[in-house]
């Protein structure tokens, strides 16, 4: 089987690896690298703890008998000695606590004559002195490394008062060398990290497969999307994001399968809005070569119609290079103060020859002087389009409704008709492109179909407020709100 080193299941596998392997050797360091320096950096933090405990007992009567129990449970070596050097008390962890220890005796020796111990503190006493000037504390400590016997020790110095005599506090315990339990560590450690090596490639190889299947199946039907496979399945089981992605592109391919509907069904439409015009001017053009070219009153009622039609047909162009041009965002707004009022009477003006030819009414109630800054152009093809909608949808009584009001500061154009509503599930989807209602097609009064979606961009060039109120056998009403000037 070819592995993909750039796949999801290849890196998610490798990236386990490499913390598993990160992980021992962050263990590695801290159980040998570092192991003796953290040992001696804990034996140091117990001796200066333990040394603060026996100094802040030192004035008590019963100090001896403290400092032997300390020696004896921590295994320190305590001793307490003047300025000179000399020593005053002494104690050994190593002792039994019932017995003399031959440790005991010498110390009783030592305090009777100079001591090997006493004379090294004579020798050092100055060191030890020199070590506190440094320092604004009462107490120091170091460790001693014992190059001979490889026993290093954690010492601990306080200064302790008597009266007037100034004392010192001499703490020492031995740190044992770890070298050999690192040895038996390490022997351990190669049989854990294997055993571990083997079980987290077991478990990244689970994990990988587990992370990557549904990319995978997401990835398949992704595929056969771009097939053009609108029927594509994407499974929504698993993680939490790959449930989103999956849900997400389930509603992708959703409003792909509704805007394929949409394209199918504005081709038809479309088919249909430029036969019928063709048709008419073929056959005109047909008349005008066969019958009427003779004829002045007959070839320009012909010649007419002719240019009726060709109207219509660059009206429709013009309407669809609008639309891709707004809906690519690649048009140049220029805003100016606009008398609204005059402008929506000027646009409801273009329509009266339907009144005259058609019988339609129109019913319009607009307040004078309301003034907006906006652009004319697509304000004025906003407001067109939705008479011309209202007109190609009203009822049978041919009436249509046109409000303008200033309502708190907001220009509110209404346009309303009397047809039959739309209904409550297609309200939203009226403002797409390819839209149509499931009406029977017929060939719109005024028009091409695409109004709507123009109204949508021309109004939110303008950032106005826009909606539609409907109900079923009511008619419609389309409205929008666009801000005053002042």
């Amino acid at each position: 089987m070819k592995v993909d080193f750039k796949g999801l299941k290849f890196k998610s596998w490798s990236y386990l690896m490499m913390f598993s392997i990160l992980i021992l050797i962050v263990l590695w360091i801290l159980q040998f690298t570092l192991l003796k320096t953290f040992y001696e950096a804990m034996k140091t933090n117990e001796i200066v703890r333990i040394g603060n405990q026996i100094t802040a007992e030192y004035k008590k009567d019963n100090f001896n008998e403290t400092m032997v129990e300390y020696a004896f449970r921590n295994n320190l070596r305590i001793v307490v000695f003047d300025s000179n050097g000399d020593i005053i008390n002494a104690t050994d962890g190593f002792k039994n606590r019932d017995e003399k220890s031959k440790f005991d005796r010498s110390i009783e020796n030592e305090i009777a004559q100079k001591s090997k111990f006493d004379r090294t503190i004579e020798n050092e006493i100055a060191e030890v002195e020199k070590k506190f000037e440094e320092t604004d504390s009462n107490m120091i400590q170091y460790i001693v490394r014992d190059r001979e016997n490889i026993m290093s020790q954690a010492v601990y110095i306080a200064k302790v008062s008597s009266g007037s005599a100034l004392n010192y506090l001499y703490i020492s315990a031995p740190i044992p060398p770890i070298d050999s339990t690192i040895t038996v560590l390490k022997s351990q450690f190669l049989i854990i990290a294997a055993v571990l090596l083997i079980l987290a490639m077991i478990v990244a190889q689970l994990i990988s497969r587990i992370i990557s299947r549904p990319i995978i199946q997401i990835t398949k039907s992704a595929e056969k999307l771009a097939e053009g496979d609108l029927s594509a399945n994407f499974d929504s089981s698993g993680f939490t994001e790959i449930k989103q992605l999956a849900n997400t592109l389930s509603y992708a391919t959703d409003e792909l399968s509704k805007l394929d509907n949409y394209r199918k069904e504005f081709i038809a439409n479309v088919s249909h809005d430029l036969k019928t015009p063709l048709t008419i001017i073929k056959m005109y053009g047909e008349m005008i070569k066969d019958v009427s070219g003779n004829d002045p009153e007959k070839r320009t009622t012909h010649c007419n119609m002719i240019i009726k039609e060709a109207d219509w047909l660059s009206n429709m162009v013009n309407e669809i290079l609008e639309l891709s041009k707004l809906e690519s965002n690649n048009v140049t707004v220029e805003k100016i103060d606009l008398d609204l009022s005059q402008m929506v009477m000027d646009t409801v003006v273009s329509f009266n020859i339907l009144g005259e030819m058609e019988s339609y009414t129109f019913d319009i109630d607009i307040d004078k002087n309301i003034r907006i800054k906006g652009s004319e152009k697509y304000l004025k093809r906003a407001v067109y389009n939705l008479i011309s909608n209202a007109i190609n949808y009203t009822g049978e009584d041919k009436i249509v409704y046109i409000k303008l009001k200033n309502i708190d500061g907001s220009a509110r154009f209404e346009v309303s008709d009397t047809g039959s509503g739309i209904p409550e599930d297609k309200i939203n989807e009226i403002w797409d492109r390819y839209y149509k209602s499931n009406e029977a097609h017929k060939r719109a009064v005024v028009g091409t179909g695409l109004g709507l979606s123009i109204v949508k961009h021309a109004l939110n060039l303008h950032d106005a407020k826009f909606g539609v109120i409907t109900s079923k056998g009511n008619g419609t009403t389309f409205w929008f709100e666009i801000s005053c000037l002042s």
